[in-house]
């Protein structure tokens, strides 16, 4: 693991821990969405001012408060601060993303990547995501992704565990052990 990703895992778990306390951690994880989306919606200009380290601590954080204070509670604008004074605004997209994993676990939850070569049916991406809750024992979120190179079948993340039985993959498996079996 990177040291910024250590780092943003510390942030992510406190700030979850003040969002467990105040029983909003539900509002904290929108109002971290809605500042990272808003970041990412600037131009990279003006996206850039955010990371910029030549910019004033203060001068970041009165465009801050201006920015997202009505918009946003004490916790994330907080967050924002100690970035700032950090200089690690850098690691807002991994803070938001490690928070997402926080959330996740304490509801029980895991997010499943599904890539098939076309749209499963309703029915069939159903029987997956059952599939899935039963070997993670965990309610299952599907996020369904169309890669027509696939050719067939399906490829499933789920944290660290991918399972790909794609036919491209199998095509892959085939060529090697035709091409090592020819040279014997």
């Amino acid at each position: 693991m990177s040291i910024s990703r250590a780092a943003a895992r510390v942030y992510a778990r406190a700030l979850f821990e003040i969002g467990v306390g105040g029983g909003d951690v539900a509002q904290v994880s929108d109002e971290l969405h809605a500042v990272q989306a808003a970041i990412d919606g600037l131009t990279p200009e003006l996206s850039g001012f955010f990371l910029m380290p030549q910019l004033r601590r203060e001068d970041k954080r009165q465009v801050v408060k201006v920015a997202f204070g009505p918009k946003v509670g004490r916790t994330v604008i907080g967050l924002l601060d100690v970035l700032i004074d950090k200089r690690r605004e850098a690691l807002l997209d991994t803070i938001v993303a490690e928070y997402d994993d926080l959330v996740d676990e304490h509801e029980g939850r895991v997010q499943a990547q599904v890539t098939s070569a076309r749209t499963l049916d309703a029915d069939l991406a159903e029987a997956l995501r059952s599939a899935i809750e039963q070997r993670t024992q965990r309610r299952v979120v599907l996020h369904q992704r169309v890669d027509p190179s696939l050719l067939g079948g399906v490829r499933v993340s789920v944290g660290d565990l991918v399972l790909d039985g794609t036919l491209r993959r199998g095509l892959a498996d085939l060529r090697r052990t035709l091409a090592s079996t020819s040279t014997s």
